[in-house]
């Protein structure tokens, strides 16, 4: 199982931050135009900030993909812009999470209903896999170590589900991305210190950028402590 652990990791970590960042960019977009939210300024500067780091990283990351990886650019612009359309789609889900939330709606019924819809939604990819796609004939089926992955990445992933939902419910929809997004710089270092992963100085600056811009985010977001009463 390590060596699939492993695999995992030594994944381009940095473009997770990436995605993150750019969901951030969509949900300030989708708050203002749809919703008529608004931020304070130096909130707005803190996510441009984390923004900006993973726009540098991500400059880094193409150069190391057009020589690493063989790709060309035509093809890396192609994936920021079909990763621009799903950033719009993940950053609705917790902004419409939040008022489901707010309205009353109960965590496990929400988060009943959501993996309901996405096992509708695999079901067909599943079942063409089992007959178009040769699953039915995989060793993996017959290994139980692929079982145990599988099962305890489901949990994992059940768990963070309801972690979400409850980030969502007691901070916001923006903090729950600029976590995502602090998470997925700190997994890419993780991989570079310990999986033996590529990382460019430029890579480095860019990651910097957003971690320190995601601990700005940080406190300006801090709540100052409730008054004591005054005694008589």
């Amino acid at each position: 199982m390590f060596p699939v652990a492993s695999i995992m990791v030594k994944a381009p970590a940095a473009p997770a931050a990436g995605r993150k960042s750019q969901h951030i960019l969509c949900i300030l977009l989708i708050s203002y135009f749809f919703l008529g939210e608004t931020h304070p300024t130096k909130v707005v500067l803190a996510c441009a900030g984390v923004t900006l780091g993973f726009g540098v990283n991500a400059l880094a990351e193409a150069s190391i993909y057009t020589a690493v990886l063989g790709q060309n650019l035509q093809s890396l612009v192609a994936g920021c812009l079909a990763g621009l359309v799903s950033s719009f789609f993940v950053a609705l889900y917790p902004l419409l999470l939040n008022r489901a939330l707010g309205k009353g709606t109960c965590k496990w019924q929400m988060s009943i209903n959501v993996n309901t819809m996405s096992l509708v939604w695999y079901l067909p990819l599943i079942m063409f896999e089992v007959h178009r796609g040769g699953l039915i004939d995989s060793p993996a089926l017959s290994n139980v170590n692929f079982w145990v992955f599988n099962f305890v990445t489901a949990t994992v992933g059940f768990v963070l589900n309801i972690a979400a939902m409850l980030q969502v419910r007691y901070t916001s929809p923006l903090t729950h991305m600029i976590v995502g997004s602090f998470k997925g710089a700190v997994t890419s270092i993780i991989g570079v210190l310990f999986f033996d992963n590529k990382m460019s100085f430029q890579s480095a600056v860019g990651l910097a950028i957003l971690i320190a811009s995601s601990f700005a985010y940080s406190y300006l977001n801090q709540r100052p402590p409730a008054p004591k009463p005054k005694e008589a």
